[in-house]
């Protein structure tokens, strides 16, 4: 049964996840016409107000336009919303590609260490605090794959935080959808988790004791190193 009432604000959803990762994945491609309202109406099984309004979500991410006389047209991409939760999880998860797992790993390493730095000059005891307690939980759950994710996404975030930067922070909030997704290719082995240890340490103790530069550094080997295991788990080893 469709909904041409109430039901089609709760049931609009279906048509924006059906949809966002066609255009994310290329399916549609910038420019195509997407389906007529009545054959989405039909493949949905939903309202045509569900359809409207899951149209209007999807163009408020920048992936849709509607137009009078061209109907409703996927967008290229450099308009799309890509820090959107929606369209990094469509991208992302749960295959993403070497070159969306390349782009992520550009990102962290132009990003991370200047937040590493900025963390070193205005962390407060609260902030070093829980860094402290993020690396020891990293320490903990290095036996165990999944929870070290966790622990891992947990202390890059607590170096955002502790940048005092509500900027820095909703940007890393933001990838962090997709850095989830993409943690797996290079956190793979218990051996290789050990190894990266002493690297999440240095950058710690760095900001711990306010040494901007180190702290800095400290981070650039730990997002560098990332960056080659992506390269070498999507690219394979350098020749």
């Amino acid at each position: 049964m469709t909904d041409d009432g109430h039901g089609g604000g709760a049931r609009h959803r279906h048509v924006v996840h059906a949809l966002g990762p066609q255009i994310v994945s290329g399916s549609l491609r910038p420019g195509e016409a997407v389906p007529t309202e009545e054959m989405l109406v039909a493949e949905f099984g939903v309202g045509r107000s569900a359809v409207r309004d899951g149209v209007k979500v999807l163009s408020g991410k920048g992936l849709l336009e509607s137009r009078t006389s061209a109907g409703t047209r996927v967008r290229s991409r450099n308009a799309w919303n890509l820090l959107d939760p929606d369209v990094l999880r469509w991208r992302y998860d749960p295959s993403p590609s070497p070159d969306d797992i390349r782009v992520l790993a550009d990102l962290r390493v132009a990003l991370e260490p200047g937040a590493a730095r900025v963390a070193a000059e205005r962390a407060d005891a609260q902030a070093i605090r829980r860094i402290d307690e993020a690396l020891a939980a990293l320490y903990a759950t290095v036996e165990d794959a999944d929870r070290f994710i966790e622990a891992d996404l947990a202390f890059h975030r607590a170096v955002f935080a502790a940048s005092d930067n509500d900027l820095l922070l909703h940007v890393y909030e933001a990838i962090s959808v997709a850095l989830r997704s993409v943690r797996g290719v290079h956190t793979r082995g218990l051996e290789h988790n050990k190894e990266t240890l002493p690297a999440h340490e240095r950058v710690a103790v760095a900001i711990r004791r306010h040494h901007v530069r180190k702290a800095e550094e400290a981070m650039r080997v730990v997002v560098e190193g990332a960056r080659s295991d992506a390269r070498e788990r999507t690219e394979g080893p350098p020749d």
